[in-house]
């Protein structure tokens, strides 16, 4: 996950967008996205030009694999609310972290594979951060 990210960050257009919560319309009357809401505010504080932080929004969900409907899985992604509304969840831009099988048991037996997916690949991001390649 933090190689992937670090490769999108040398991209100059992938940099740009992300730039969207900086350079956004903003109307302080409404909530027009999830940057407007207390808990954003709170929790990544305001926006800053250029931008060097993501909010990424971690969803788990259970689809068929077959149109046979024999298997489901479970995709863990992540999609990118640093991107703009449009661009957040086009299937070029939600990052895949694993797939799980859909006929484990929930509690212990899904815990182990977000713990794997916890150790190896985000807590080096959250303690470390990524590098950044422009500016």
């Amino acid at each position: 996950m933090k190689s992937r990210l670090e490769k999108l960050l040398k991209i100059p257009a992938f940099v740009a967008m992300i730039q969207h919560e900086f350079e956004r319309p903003l109307n302080k009357e409404y909530m027009t996205d999830v940057y407007d809401c207390p808990a954003w505010q709170t929790f990544m504080g305001p926006a800053t030009f250029p931008n060097k932080r993501m909010g990424l929004l971690f969803c788990v969900d259970a689809i068929p694999a077959f149109a046979a409907g024999t298997l489901s899985l479970k995709p863990a992604e992540f999609i990118n609310l640093s991107l703009p509304p449009a661009l957040r969840t086009l299937s070029e831009n939600i990052m895949l972290l694993m797939l799980l099988p859909n006929n484990l048991e929930k509690g212990p037996a899904q815990k182990k594979y977000y713990d794997w997916a916890a150790d190896f690949e985000l807590n080096d991001i959250v303690r470390n951060g990524l590098s950044f390649f422009y500016y």
